[in-house]
């Protein structure tokens, strides 16, 4: 059965940021897959997720085809590496033709990696930053010089 492309979300890695994010689409009728070559990896998913689990190599092209990466409207990847991240996502983005392709940083250095690419970062440390800044000054004024 071929799937609406709307509908298809590829995450690699089944972290706590990859197993909340398919939890979350999958719950908002997204098909979702997630993939992890740890097994004990998808027991952070809770029993209710709908989607699928593929232990496997994210990196593999054999196991992105499986997977389906043609029909694919997102892809996230969010490993535990970010060169590893980096490389998935472009593989996504400019061999595949993924319309929405996001990328977790820890360092944000690794930017220039994808700079020029459709390729969308998440950084955790900056958004755990900017959510701490926003509650300690919430509602002041910032001073000008």
């Amino acid at each position: 059965m071929k799937l609406d492309k709307r509908e298809r979300v590829i995450i690699v890695g089944c972290g706590r940021l990859g197993s909340r994010l398919a939890t979350m689409l999958s719950n908002k009728g997204y098909q979702v897959v997630i993939i992890d070559n740890e097994k004990n990896a998808f027991r952070k998913l809770p029993e209710s997720f709908g989607g699928f689990q593929v232990k496997a190599d994210g990196i593999d092209l054999d196991t992105l085809k499986y997977v389906d990466i043609d029909d694919a409207s997102m892809l996230v990847a969010c490993t535990g590496n970010d060169n590893l991240n980096s490389l998935i996502a472009q593989i996504a983005s400019r061999v595949y033709g993924v319309p929405n392709v996001y990328v977790r940083f820890e360092d944000t250095d690794k930017e220039l990696l994808i700079k020029g690419f459709n390729i969308q970062g998440i950084y955790p440390f900056k958004l755990t930053m900017g959510v701490f800044e926003e509650s300690l000054f919430d509602g002041e004024e910032e001073d000008e010089e």
